[in-house]
């Protein structure tokens, strides 16, 4: 029995080195870091212990087993793109996975300019936008090969770092404005200044042939101008706010016709032209406040187009001439509404009958017959 126990003691002691060199021998714990960008330098740190490389994925640590406190930062062409932070089981001889999320930065935008109804954007390049989420939508001019990675109602953007970033605000009335941003960082304020406007389009209809130019007013101030058909106009408004904008044309060097609409910054919109009409007060010596008489007005056949005409026949020696207008004397002056023309025939008829010719109506006139 003394034999047999020692024999038995000796058995378990051998099965216990044998634990013991299989546990030593069986291989370091294995961590493989999953999503880093090809060509990537990757920092690993556990329990105290830190490795890096910047070819491959997978770290080897000797003695260590458990659920332990694992920190992982991936840096790409300079910057800091990727991290993980968190607790993973880690056993001699096997190999855990982690995968990296895309390292992200909260910035301020201050636009002092803008309403409550803002939007406010954040674009990086292309090659920078991996692991985030993007929208589909077109850079504005200015961010071309860019990507929109952040669109919000207020100031506050997250963003992945990169080594540039635009920063685009924009509100509804059509005003926007945007800034690149060096290398942005978690906490940066940054400032957009006054905002440009985007542009009105006009479409002019029902433009008269041999038209030569068409221009946009603002108040006074020419604000566009298109001199090649089909004569689009395109004005930057001051502001995003509605706006009365009139619109003329040209031919043989005066103002033909004319329309008018209401648009805001980018908007776009189809014009309705008709023919220019201004008014003439008609008058001449003998045509008083007793007087009965009526003015008439005459135009030549290169102005008649767009204009609602009589059906009397030409004054003599006004051949193609045909009346555009007729208005009674009141208080010794006949009020008519006149179509822009050149060589312009205007006629007093009552107890006398006198006329006359202007060689260009362009505006609001008076106009004395002899």
């Amino acid at each position: 029995m003394r034999f047999a126990s020692k024999g038995l003691l000796v058995l378990a002691l051998s099965l216990a080195g044998c634990t013991a060199l299989q546990g030593e021998f069986s291989g370091p714990a294995k961590l493989e870091v999953v999503g880093a960008p090809e060509g990537a330098c990757i920092t690993v740190k556990v329990a105290g212990q830190a490795q890096s490389r910047c070819q491959g994925s997978t770290f080897r640590f000797s003695g260590l087993s458990g659920e332990l406190p694992v920190e992982v930062g991936v840096d790409w062409q300079g910057l800091p793109v990727q991290e993980f932070s968190g607790q993973v089981r880690l056993a001699p001889g096997t190999t855990a996975r982690v995968e990296v999320r895309r390292r992200m930065v909260s910035v301020e935008v201050e636009a002092p300019w803008a309403s409550r109804g803002a939007i406010y954007e954040a674009y990086v390049d292309s090659a920078w936008a991996f692991g985030t989420t993007t929208f589909p939508d077109p850079p504005p001019v200015g961010l071309e090969g860019m990507v929109l990675v952040a669109r919000e109602s207020r100031g506050t953007l997250s963003l992945p770092t990169a080594p540039r970033a635009g920063i685009r605000v924009r509100e509804e009335g059509g005003g926007e404005a945007q800034v690149l941003v060096n290398t942005p960082t978690d906490g940066m304020r940054i400032r957009v200044d006054e905002p440009r406007y985007a542009p009105i389009r006009l479409t002019p209809e029902g433009l008269a042939g041999g038209v030569s130019c068409v221009v946009a007013l603002l108040g006074q101030v020419e604000a566009g101008q298109s001199c090649t058909p089909p004569f689009t106009l395109t004005l930057t408004p001051p502001d995003g706010s509605y706006r009365t904008i009139l619109v003329r044309a040209y031919r043989d060097g005066f103002a033909f016709q004319e329309g008018q609409v209401t648009a805001r910054a980018g908007e776009s919109r189809s014009v309705s032209m008709a023919r220019k009409r201004v008014q003439v007060e008609l008058t001449a010596p003998g045509f008083t406040v007793d007087t009965t008489a009526y003015g008439e007005v005459w135009l030549r056949p290169e102005d008649q187009e767009g204009v609602a005409l009589y059906g009397d026949p030409s004054p003599v020696g006004y051949d193609g001439y045909r009346l555009a207008d007729r208005g009674m004397v009141v208080n010794g002056v006949a009020t008519l509404s006149v179509p822009t023309g050149r060589m312009v025939l205007f006629r007093l008829v009552g107890s006398r009958t006198t006329q006359g010719v202007v060689e260009l109506v362009d505006g609001e006139r008076r106009v004395v017959l002899p």
